[in-house]
């Protein structure tokens, strides 16, 4: 049962709303959620409720309204037996958990934002505070005219208007700068006296190189303050239209985007002495090990913004596993050449060694159809699938079909590995949008160098070559996601399609972007962390 005051009263179970029986029976009911598991005066509800009524009738439709909430709530008793409702000289008490309430919820996701931004996290920070704003369908106890419904409206009212102030930060610490000036452009004009709504406004523009807008937004608020209040903007105002006049380098700390802290890097130990290296972020009651493709080096995902905000928003849903497999990153480099099944061994390595004895699997790429052979092989250590830009198999086959320009990736993949590496060029494949821009490919350059060696990757390539996990498809059980994206070179998205119509029960999201999630801005990341995020929870 979930009781509902972001918006209208509203009281549902499973999410069916219960029928409340008139406009009387919602604000008896809003009076006491309010002031739920505490005793509520009769006196205080004919006081608020009934003022103007004879102090007999305004008892008599007391206790009606008091009737019909009981007998709704019992119809939807959680548990036989349960009461809700009861009455507790000198009046009525109603019980309620923290979880039950909206606005409970919506004080622990603000409480969770604050400490995520005290803690130097605003990527985390921003996704608890758009799971509380979501929370909200209206006014807080719409249509309910009673004093201490009114009093709780203000109350809650004020703290949603904290929670937008603070999401605003929160976009302005993770560089998002466009998108916070549109968001408090809305709440400067719809708050005109609020200073730290337009300090926030003048910091977004100054920082998204609009210094003339930012000067031009504190005229706009010294002068609604001089004609409304006859007053000068606060110290604190004042003080930042200085910094920006004299152009202060202080103010531009965050122009580059968020700087995320590495996570402690640890390392486990496989059965043929091979250690792994791997990564714990957050937690939770549900653990994500995010199975890699080809390349991957622990350290630098957290140097890109975009692809170290994805992980740690992934790290809001659980306790995320992070992992350079052997022969990549951190790791050490493999003894010989192992098969899919062999190298699969990794997983259960660095699972065992996190204390996750079961586990949501999220393979991309090559890590894809190593997360599909697990899952068949080891059912009861996975409790659901993700699988990005993946493939049963790359390559074509009279029954498969698909892969048709699987031999022109991986010749020229082999060509860079074998020539060219370390320059960059295989950006062309993983993140062909961003291939033009210098910066991109020096990075993409510095990635390939760090991430593997050129022998190991053509060793690799010819492992990818024999991956065939289609017979496994059928054994999968648990819920699957399959996300793929639209202009992926490396795994195009028929073979997205093709594994989600052989595994029972999976569910497709497609989306524009490229293959890489490294520099995730190659995609629409936030529409695709909300696509798991829906899956997960």
């Amino acid at each position: 049962m979930e009781f509902s005051i972001l918006g209208p009263v509203e009281v549902t179970v499973s999410g069916r709303p219960l029928e409340l029986s008139g406009a009387r029976a919602r604000a008896v009911l809003a009076t006491l959620i309010v002031h739920a598991n505490h005793v509520v005066a009769a006196e205080q509800l004919l006081d608020e409720l009934w003022p103007l009524q004879p102090a007999d009738r305004a008892l008599s439709s007391l206790q009606v309204r008091m009737s019909e909430l009981r007998k709704v709530l019992r119809s939807a008793a959680d548990s036989p037996g349960a009461d809700r409702l009861s009455t507790r000289p000198p009046g009525y008490l109603l019980r309620v958990t923290p979880a039950e309430l909206d606005s409970c919820r919506f004080t622990e996701l603000t409480a969770a934002a604050a400490a995520a931004m005290a803690g130097g996290n605003p990527a985390i920070a921003l996704h608890r505070l758009d799971e509380a704003l979501r929370l909200w369908r209206g006014p807080a106890l719409a249509g309910i005219d009673a004093p201490s419904a009114r009093t709780e409206a203000g109350r809650l009212g004020e703290l949603r208007l904290a929670a937008l102030e603070a999401r605003a930060e929160a976009l302005l610490e993770c560089g998002k700068f466009g998108d916070a000036i549109v968001e408090l452009e809305t709440l400067t004009a719809a708050n005109p006296l609020r200073e730290r709504l337009w300090s926030l406004r003048m910091l977004a523009l100054y920082r998204a190189g609009r210094q003339a807008d930012a000067l031009r937004a504190y005229r706009d608020l010294r002068a609604i303050l001089a004609g409304e209040l006859a007053i000068e903007p606060g110290p604190a105002l004042r003080d930042l239209h200085t910094g920006i006049l004299r152009q202060d380098p202080a103010l531009d700390r965050a122009a580059s985007g968020e700087q995320f802290p590495v996570p402690q890097t640890r390392y486990a130990l496989t059965d043929d002495g091979v250690h792994i290296a791997y990564q714990v972020v957050g937690q939770g009651d549900r653990d994500i090990v995010f199975v890699p493709g080809l390349m991957s080096h622990l350290d630098l995902l957290w140097e890109d913004a975009d692809t170290a905000g994805f992980f740690q928003r992934l790290a809001t849903l659980g306790r995320l596993i992070l992992f350079d497999k052997r022969d990549t990153g951190l790791s050490d480099r493999a003894v010989g050449d192992l098969s899919l099944q062999e190298r699969m061994a990794d997983v259960r390595t660095v699972m065992r060694a996190a204390g996750s004895s079961r586990a949501v699997l999220f393979g991309y790429s090559e890590g894809a159809p190593m997360s599909i052979l697990f899952t068949a092989t080891y059912p009861e250590q996975v409790t659901a699938l993700i699988l990005g830009s993946a493939a049963a198999r790359w390559f074509p086959a009279p029954d498969y079909p698909c892969g048709e320009a699987a031999v022109e990736m991986w010749e020229s993949l082999r060509d860079i590995a074998a020539h060219h590496w370390g320059r960059g060029d295989s950006i062309e494949w993983y993140l062909p949008s961003r291939a033009a821009d210098p910066h991109a490919r020096e990075l993409f350059a510095r990635f390939e160098r760090l991430a593997v060696t050129p022998g190991a990757f053509l060793r690799m390539t010819a492992m990818i070559r024999e991956i065939d996990v289609r017979a496994a498809l059928s054994s999968i059980r648990v819920p699957t996601l399959v996300i793929h994206r639209l202009s992926d070179r490396i795994t195009p998205p028929f073979h997205g399609r093709y594994l989600a119509s052989r595994i029972a029960g999976a569910r497709y999201f497609e989306q524009p972007g490229d293959h890489s999630l490294r520099f995730a801005g190659g995609g629409d990341s936030d529409a695709l962390f909300d696509e798991i995020a829906g899956f997960l929870t």
